[in-house]
This record gives structure tokens, sequence and C-alpha cells, in this order.
């Protein structure tokens, strides 16, 4: 695949990777890696298989809540939903810059003959609906767990953005007044693009209406529950890989400071971020360094590596077009 950027983007490459450089060098300094390493030599890989299958059983379950986000554009069942919610996230772990959002909404465009631009619009909404029920999760376990304040303020802080997010979503869609906004604005240009913007925007716009009903509002916010749940038994059953002796609240509480970490800007596959955000994220729960890095280095590659495989073997058998994650056909 021959990929051309312009110099934007290579600088913010560039950025990304200083980034995760940084992080990566407040992960390890003043480790022993001696010790890192002991600790990874004692990795019990049955429980490393559990955690994989829950990591697998979230991603199925991230498809199946896609397809009532999708329902206003076209009703797809799980499985097709699933292979393109692989491609992405191996998109996301090969390539910079969340490449892998963008592929997943070609992915089921050209292979459920939607719109590109529907999906993504479903995608924004589904990451929406993660971002809230992440920034939730303190709080709800704040009766079982004794949090720093500053996990508190951020999460707060996440959460009123989340939600403001959502209203204005739900508002703007079933009153019309993104549609009025759009006619107003692409009225200012030429012709041509007019209608090519307003044909592009409408289509992401129809994908944002899978929340205009009750009924799907409450099954989409009960499989996010459930999502994150199974994503969080896979860093739990991890810490019995290690030999940690801690429990699923914190594997909740770990997945949410290791998400804040991968939202600020980061080098392919999250190098470096998901390492000093899971090692701070431990941190809360008085694991050592070594410890924690050698934890990090697990969830990390076992994520990674199926992922990744999972994600390939469906794009090179659906015949993903990989060129399209350049200038993706929204139509």
């Amino acid at each position: 695949m021959s990929v051309k950027w312009d110099p934007a983007k290579r600088v913010k490459l560039l950025l990304c990777i200083i980034v995760s450089s940084v992080c990566l060098y407040l992960a390890v300094q003043g480790m022993n890696f001696e010790a890192a390493i002991e600790e990874l030599k004692t990795t019990s890989f049955l429980p490393v298989l559990g955690a994989v299958f829950f990591l697998f059983l979230s991603h199925w379950i991230r498809a199946w809540r896609w397809g009532y986000l999708l329902l206003p554009v076209k009703a797809i069942s799980v499985l097709p939903l699933f292979r393109s919610t692989m491609i992405g996230f191996m998109g996301n772990f090969l390539f910079p810059f969340r490449a892998g959002e963008i592929m997943r909404a070609v992915s089921i465009g050209q292979n459920e003959k939607i719109s590109t631009a529907s999906a993504f619009g479903s995608i924004v909404l589904e990451r929406v609906f993660d971002g809230m029920v992440l920034s939730l999760t303190p709080f709800v376990l704040l009766p079982v767990l004794n949090l720093p304040l500053w996990v508190l303020r951020l999460n707060l802080a996440l959460l009123a953005l989340y939600v403001t997010g959502l209203v204005i979503v739900v508002v703007a869609t079933r009153r019309g007044w993104a549609i009025g906004w759009l006619i107003r604005i692409s009225s200012l240009l030429p012709a041509s693009i007019e209608i090519r913007l307003s044909s592009i925007a409408a289509d992401f716009l129809q994908g944002m209406k899978g929340i205009n009903r009750a009924g799907t509002l409450l099954r989409v916010c009960c499989l996010s529950l459930l999502c994150w749940l199974a994503c969080g038994m896979y860093f739990f059953l991890l810490f019995d890989a290690l030999d940690l002796h801690l429990s699923l609240w914190a594997a909740l509480v770990l997945q949410v400071v290791i998400a804040i970490g991968i939202i600020i800007p980061a080098a392919p596959g999250y190098a470096g971020n998901f390492e000093y955000f899971t090692i701070l994220g431990l941190a809360l729960f008085g694991v050592p360094q070594e410890k924690a890095f050698a934890y990090a280095l697990l969830a990390h590659i076992f994520q990674f590596i199926p992922v990744t495989a999972v994600g390939l073997f469906f794009a090179f058998k659906r015949g993903f077009r990989f060129k399209e994650i350049q200038q993706p056909a929204l139509t």
C-alpha cells in the first residue's frame, strides 16, 4: 500500500511518536529490568486464554451494540459487524491517527452497501457511549474502592463532556436542527462542493440517529455496560496470570486509566501510552513498578497479537481495499 502524507500529517505523526516515547520513558524510568523479566517468566497461561476469550467477547458485544446504532441506516446481522469491528481495531493497532475507525466504517460500507459516512456517524456515537460508561465507572465503585481525587475529578470532567455531547446529538438529530445548520453552512460554499458536502453530512447525521427511540437507547446502554464488563474481565484474569491479588473492581478502574492514556496522541499500537498508564493505574493499588510493567507488557501483547491477526484475516478474506483509509469513499 502506497501512502503519501502531506507535511501536516508528518508533523502530527512525529508528535504522536514523541508523546509515546515520553510515556515509555516514564514507564521504565528507574526500573529494574531483570526483575520485570523475572515477573514475566512467572506467567500462568491458563488465565491468559480466559482473558483472550473475554477480550473477543467484548468485541462481539460491541458489534451487537453497533447493529442497534445502525438500524436507521440498515438492519445488519452481528457477524459482518464483528468482522468490521475486528478490522477497525486491527487498524488502530497498525496505523496512526486512529485510522481503524475509518477502516471499520469503510469495511462495513463495502460489504453491506451502505454509506461510509453513515457508518462513521454511528461509530462516533458509539465512542460517546464508551466514554460515558468508562468515566462513570469510578463513581459507581466509590463504595468499594478509595480512589484518589485526581481520578474522580478527571472522570467527572470527561463524563460532563460525553453527556453534553450525547444530549446535543439527540436533540439536534431529533428536532432537525443539525440539518438546518448544515443547509446554512453549505449555502456559503461553491455549488459543486455544497452538493457533495451536504450529501456526506446528511449520511453522517443519519448514522447518528440510532438512539432516537427509547427502546434502542436502553439496549445500547445495557450492551455498553456488558461490553466494558467483559473487557474488565480481560484485565481481571490477567491479574491471576501474574499472581496479582486484585479484585474485579480494580480491573474496571485500571481499564478507565488505560482508556484515558490512549485518548491522548500516541504512536501506532498505543506503544508507550499503554504501558505508562497501566503502571499508573496499578500504582493506585500498590503494585510495584516491575510487576506493573510485566503486567502491562502481558496485557498489551495479548491484545495486539490476537486482535491484529483476526483483523488481518478478515480484511484479506473480505477483500478490504486498504487504499480507502487514505481517502475514504464517504458516499
